[in-house]
C-alpha cells in the first residue's frame, strides 16, 4: 500500500505539475488531500465534484475560442513584390484572396469548448457554402492558443475531415505558431498534416515544390517558408496543374499565406510560378572565393523585379531608372550596413538571401526576400540606417543606386524619380496590410 501511494503520488502530482492549468492542478490536489485523510470512497466523490466545478468555471472564464473569422482580401503576406500578373489574380474578387478564409482561435482549448469551436467553424462553412464567398482554402491559425488538451486536439484531427468531406475545402492549413508545433501533448502537427511516408517522397517532385516558394522542407532556415511536416501531395478537386496537400501544417500566418497565395496563383496559371522560381534561381559561382559572374538574364532578372517593384510603369521607364544602379556581390556573413550608419544608396537583391535585423533588440529580425528593395527610406529622407543587414547565403548579387545619382536623377528627371517615392509607399502600404501586423490586434486600418 506504501508503494502504491507513492506512485499515485508521483504519477498524479508530481509528473502532472506544468501539464494543466491552476485550476485543474488544484483540483488534483484536492482530490489527493481527500483521499488521504477519508479514504479512496470520498476521493471518488471528490474527484466528481472537482471535475463538474473546474468544467463550470473554464465555461465561464475561458473566451470564445474563436477570435474571429476573416478573408485574406485586406491581408498580405511577405511575398508582396510579385509580377502584375500575379498580383491582378490575387486581387480578384472570384479567384483572388477572397477564397481564403482565415480563423484565428484563441485562449485554452478544451472539452468543454471545442464543441463550440468546431460547431461555430462548421457554421461558417455552411453559411458561405454555394455562395460567392465560398472558400477554396482554409487557414486555421493557433497562433493565440494558450493551450489545447488531449479531446480538444482530437477535435481538430475529425474537424479536418470535416471540412474536406462535407464542405470540398481545397487545403487546408493550419497555423501552429510555433517551430516546435501545437501546445499539447498530443502528436497534432502529424494527426493535421498527414506526411509522406519514405516510400513517397518522390511525390515531391520539382514542380510540386513551387507551391512551397520553390521548396519542400521541413528544416529550419531564416525563410518564412517553414512547413512542420513535409505533407502528402495530391491532385485538387480545381485542377491547379500541380499537385497539392489537402492539409499541411506551417509554423507562422505569414508562411502560410504565401502558400495559400501559390495555390491559387496555381490555379489559373501554373506557368507564373515557374516563372517566378526561375528568376530566383541561386548564380553558378565562377570560383572558389565566391564571386560571380554578371550576366544578360541576371540583368533581365534584375529589370523585371523592378518593374514589379513599379506597376503600371512601361518597362523602358524601368530600364532607364535601372541604368543608374551599379552592381555589387557580397560574400556570406558580410555585412551590407550597420544600424546607424549613414544612408548613400538604395539597393535592390537580385540573388542571395539577406537578413535584416535591429542590434538594440535581440531576436529581431527579418529575411528580406530576393526582388525587394532596401535603404531607399534612408536615400529619401537622409536619415540614417535603422537596420544591420547581412548576407547570409553563400552570396548575394545587389544593384545599387547611390546618393549622387539619385540627386542627378531628381534635378535632371523628376518624372522617374517618383518612382522611388512610390515604391516608399508601396512598401509602407504592404506593411500596413502585412499578416503579421494584424495577428494580435488589428492597430492599423488598410486605406
Amino acid at each position: 500500500l506504501l508503494h502504491i501511494g507513492i506512485d499515485l503520488l508521483l504519477e498524479g502530482v508530481c509528473d502532472s505539475y506544468g501539464n494543466f492549468d491552476w485550476l485543474e492542478y488544484g483540483g488534483i490536489w484536492f482530490i489527493t488531500i481527500i483521499m488521504t485523510i477519508y479514504g479512496m470512497t470520498a476521493a471518488l466523490l471528490a474527484g466528481i465534484a472537482s471535475a463538474l466545478s473546474v468544467y463550470a468555471a473554464q465555461s465561464v472564464s475561458y473566451q470564445n475560442p474563436v477570435r474571429r473569422t476573416i478573408t485574406a482580401r485586406s491581408l498580405r503576406s511577405s511575398s508582396w513584390n510579385r509580377p502584375t500578373e500575379a498580383a491582378s489574380i490575387l486581387d480578384s474578387n472570384e479567384i483572388g484572396r477572397k477564397k481564403i478564409l482565415i480563423i484565428q482561435l484563441q485562449g485554452h482549448l478544451f472539452f468543454g469548448n471545442v464543441a463550440q469551436l468546431t460547431d461555430n467553424i462548421k457554421a461558417t462553412l455552411e453559411q458561405k457554402k454555394g455562395t460567392p464567398a465560398e472558400p477554396w482554402i482554409v487557414i486555421i491559425d493557433f497562433t493565440l492558443v494558450l493551450g489545447m488538451d488531449s479531446s480538444a486536439a482530437q477535435a481538430i484531427g475529425k474537424l479536418k475531415d470535416t471540412m474536406r468531406k462535407r464542405f470540398h475545402i481545397d487545403v487546408a492549413i493550419f497555423v501552429s505558431g510555433s517551430r516546435d508545433g501545437f501546445p499539447c501533448k498530443y502528436d497534432l502537427s502529424h494527426e493535421l498534416s498527414c506526411p509522406a511516408d519514405p516510400a513517397d517522397q518522390d511525390t515531391i517532385n520539382e514542380e510540386a515544390a513551387l507551391l512551397f516558394g520553390g521548396e519542400a522542407k521541413t528544416e529550419e532556415t531564416d525563410g518564412p517558408t517553414n512547413l512542420v511536416h513535409t505533407p502528402r501531395l495530391i491532385r485538387s478537386s480545381r485542377d491547379t496543374g500541380l499537385p497539392i496537400p489537402q492539409n499541411l501544417v506551417c509554423d507562422s500566418l505569414d508562411s502560410a499565406l504565401i502558400f495559400a497565395e501559390n495555390v491559387l496563383i496555381a490555379r489559373k496559371n501554373p506557368c507564373l510560378l515557374k516563372d517566378i522560381a526561375e528568376f530566383r534561381e541561386p548564380l553558378t559561382k565562377s570560383n572558389n572565393e565566391g564571386e560571380f559572374y554578371s550576366s544578360d538574364e541576371e540583368k533581365r532578372s534584375a529589370i523585371i523585379f523592378l518593374s514589379n517593384l513599379c506597376p503600371g510603369e512601361s518597362l523602358s521607364d524601368v530600364e532607364q531608372l535601372f541604368s543608374l544602379f551599379k552592381r555589387e556581390v557580397y560574400n556570406e556573413n558580410e555585412i551590407i550596413w550597420r544600424q546607424g550608419s549613414v544612408s548613400d544608396s538604395a539597393k535592390l537583391l537580385v540573388k542571395g538571401r539577406l537578413l535584416s535585423l535591429l542590434e538594440n533588440e535581440e531576436g529581431t529580425l527579418e529575411q528580406i526576400p530576393t526582388g525587394a528593395m532596401l535603404g531607399e527610406l534612408g536615400l529619401v529622407k537622409g536619415i540614417d540606417r535603422l537596420n544591420t543587414v547581412q548576407c547570409v547565403s553563400d552570396g548575394a548579387v545587389l544593384y545599387s543606386l547611390d546618393r549622387e545619382d539619385w540627386d542627378v536623377l531628381k534635378r535632371d528627371n523628376p518624372r522617374i524619380a517618383r518612382f522611388i517615392d512610390m515604391i516608399i509607399v508601396n512598401y509602407l502600404s504592404h506593411r500596413i496590410q502585412h499578416v503579421n501586423s494584424r495577428v494580435f490586434e488589428t492597430k492599423y486600418l488598410p486605406v
